[in-house]
């Protein structure tokens, strides 16, 4: 039983670490007063960085539903103000987090959950043949970019304080000589889920990353991550690296249906080539974001259309090729007030045998039994005829295409 005790609270000692919640949809980007229509070139901006935070991909700002989207960038923000750095005005923009990942459903896109790794940085700059150990408030270029690029690819970093334990803790050749034990030791007075170490010798930078809480990384075999990287933009390089490893394995596609939707039939769809022309012609219209096939019967086809705009704005662009004129459907409902309502049904009772004998006691009237039918005789039911509105149609557009 002691021992049982010890080893209770051997683990309750031991640090446990959580991810760190990430603010990706918040961000700040300057206005470039030189261009036609800088506000909206920064909005644009803006969402194009909160896109790549939150789907954890570079490229996902050239995908055809995003590329479209960014169009229309103002209907997915949901604060914005205005603010100064030095001479140069900005746009401080808050973005819709359910309205994006939707977007991002629409897009086929994942979505890399805001709770996310936390890493320590070991930075160790050489200049001059002389090796220093940057701090968190260390005046550093290299640590500046590192800390930029990572806010924005939404990367939570940390880097040691450098106090009195930080300074005593560890040596600055064992950081560049990259040895575990030291580097475990040092690492655990901070709550983060792994450790990353560069060497910078000018505009080349090499970094180990332990994928791993920093009291594990002595104990354990498993080599860190490693990589290099060259260039004026050698420290957005790294950062673009490691988030991509954490993207790739934390990111997931959510399916499902997008919240914006409407479901259309189409008419005279009479071979396989009208079926891909009018796919290909739907998914170029800037309300569109990608279709669903729901059914084909004869040259009738139903679509689900997810979109990227209102019903209204979809049915303008529509009409407004030439291949596709609307057709008015009489089982469209549009309004409900126009349903025939169902009369009631009238009924009536015959009083039974006592319900008879009752009433005649009461007026002291002699008792008449009544007369039963006898088996020979044929009574006749008549069914009562209730008549029901029409059906509601499953789609709420009708359209014909003009092939």
């Amino acid at each position: 039983m002691r021992y049982l005790a010890l080893l209770m609270i051997g683990c309750l000692s031991l640090p446990a670490y959580a991810l760190t919640q990430v603010d990706i949809y918040r961000t700040e980007v300057a206005i470039d007063s030189t261009k036609d229509k800088g506000e909206e070139l920064a909005r644009q901006q803006a969402m194009k960085q909160v896109i790549v935070r939150a789907s954890g991909y570079q490229d996902s700002v050239d995908n055809p539903v995003v590329t479209k989207a960014l169009q229309s960038s103002a209907r997915y923000i949901s604060q914005l103000s205005y603010g100064k750095e030095g001479d140069v005005m900005t746009l401080k923009l808050l973005f819709n987090d359910a309205q994006i990942r939707s977007l991002l459903t629409q897009a086929q896109l994942p979505f890399w959950p805001t709770n996310r790794n936390n890493l320590l940085v070991w930075l160790v700059e050489e200049q001059n043949y002389d090796r220093k150990i940057v701090w968190e408030h260390s005046a550093s270029n290299v640590s500046d970019q590192l800390k930029q690029a990572a806010r924005d690819r939404g990367l939570p970093l940390t880097l040691p304080v450098g106090d009195f334990d930080d300074i005593t803790g560890i040596e600055v050749s064992d950081l560049w000589g990259g040895f575990a034990k030291p580097i475990s030791l040092a690492s655990g007075r901070y709550p983060v889920d792994g450790v990353l170490v560069i060497r910078a010798q000018g505009n080349s930078l090499r970094w180990n990353l332990y994928d791993q809480s920093p009291g594990a990384i002595a104990r354990s075999n498993v080599a860190p991550v490693t990589g290099s990287a060259n260039g004026g933009d050698a420290a957005t390089q790294l950062i673009n690296a490691v988030a991509d490893f954490y993207a790739k394995r934390s990111a997931v596609v959510v399916l499902g249906e997008s919240s914006e939707s409407v479901v259309v039939k189409f008419l005279n769809i009479n071979n396989a080539i009208d079926f891909f022309t009018l796919e290909k012609t739907l998914t170029s219209l800037n309300s569109v974001a990608n279709l669903d096939v729901l059914e084909i019967k004869g040259n009738e086809l139903m679509l689900r259309v997810h979109l990227l705009a209102s019903q209204e704005a979809f049915e303008q662009e529509a009409t407004k090729l030439s291949k596709i004129t609307k057709f008015d459907d009489p089982l469209l409902v549009e309004d409900e007030e126009n349903a025939v309502p169902v009369p009631p049904i009238e009924t009536q009772v015959q009083p039974t045998k006592n319900d008879a004998l009752t009433k005649s006691d009461e007026v002291g009237e002699p008792s008449i039994e009544p007369i039963m039918p006898t088996l020979n005789e044929e009574t006749t039911h008549s069914p009562v005829v209730v008549e029901q509105p029409p059906a509601k149609p499953k789609y709420q557009m009708v359209f014909e295409w003009l092939s």
